[in-house]
């Protein structure tokens, strides 16, 4: 087989993408991921920083190669910095690291959730998550319960919905000095407007944006009326419902990107939304928690 080799692009935003060009994204890890171009190498050696996102999706990318049968070989950055957050993110676990192990340094000090492919849709994972990165943020009572609930209907949905060949990954990362929480779930499935059109109700669904639109709204899910779901469940339609309440409601922000669109829900603003030039199939949820204060205006600019 031919060795092609995938050098991330250390920009931010990997360049000029979608169709406004404004967004900070690492569009070149999305593109990879999202058309499931499985490389022999992941070069990182450029790069200086990489979000919870990026980290989620190259994990996931790491894993459909293993799926494949053709594990890939992963370069970690030439920034110390940049490559030892990687390792305690536990980038490395998913790949051949250019002798790399993935074990965490000393300098975890739990403000980092190692990426974990979760296969179970139980509910451990969700408190297990929220628990270890709330030690360093301050919570009102009650919203430790909410936080767990809300990444857990997450989770569900990936494993029930999206007929992902990797299950899903889980990513995130708490930031003590402003008080935020970020977390990533991604799976390499059929999309949320391919899910939701297998619903007679919903097969007039004829747009990404659309979907990810009908799926954040209550009551809507692909399972039609009467029957199960993969985990033999029925569905309720209110996961990403009430998750995006809980954001609108001041308490964080919600990003779904699923084909070629994504759109972002906070408080106090208009959804925004773009177009996503080749797709990605399979869904990213990206969910931004502002534990203690609201996200000042001059910080609103969406994850995507």
């Amino acid at each position: 087989m031919l060795a092609t080799v995938f050098k991330v692009n250390p920009l931010p935003d990997g360049g000029h993408f979608c169709d406004s060009g404004k967004p900070a994204i690492a569009y070149d890890v999305l593109k990879r991921v999202g058309q499931h171009r499985i490389p022999s190498t992941i070069d990182l050696s450029r790069c200086v920083h990489l979000k919870p996102y990026s980290v989620g999706c190259l994990c996931a990318l790491g894993l459909l190669g293993r799926e494949d049968g053709t594990p890939i070989e992963l370069v970690l950055p030439e920034d110390a910095g940049c490559a030892s957050h990687l390792r305690r993110l536990g980038l490395a676990q998913f790949f051949e690291a250019e002798g790399e192990d993935a074990d965490e340094d000393d300098d975890t000090r739990n403000t980092n959730l190692v990426a974990r492919r979760v296969t179970k849709a139980w509910g451990q994972d969700a408190r297990d998550i929220i628990e270890l990165l709330a030690e360093h943020t301050s919570l009102a009572a009650g919203e430790l319960a909410d936080m767990e609930t809300n990444l857990s209907e997450v989770i569900a949905n990936a494993l029930s919905h999206s007929d992902s060949p990797i299950d899903c990954v889980v990513v995130g990362q708490c930031f003590p000095g402003t008080n935020k929480i970020e977390v990533c779930v991604v799976d390499l499935g059929q999309t949320i407007r391919g899910h939701l059109t297998k619903n007679p109700k919903y097969a007039d669904l004829s747009t990404d944006k659309a979907a990810i639109e009908a799926a954040v709204t209550d009551g809507v899910t692909g399972t039609p009326a009467g029957q199960k779901n993969k985990l033999g469940e029925p569905n309720s339609g209110s996961g990403l419902t009430n998750l995006r309440t809980y954001c609108e409601s001041g308490r964080g922000e919600l990003t779904v990107l699923s084909g070629n669109s994504w759109i972002s829900y906070r408080e106090g603003h208009e959804p925004s939304s773009n177009h996503l030039r080749g797709g990605f199939r399979g869904c990213v949820v990206n969910i931004r928690y502002f534990a203690g204060f609201d996200l000042p205006e001059d910080a609103a600019q969406p994850i995507l």
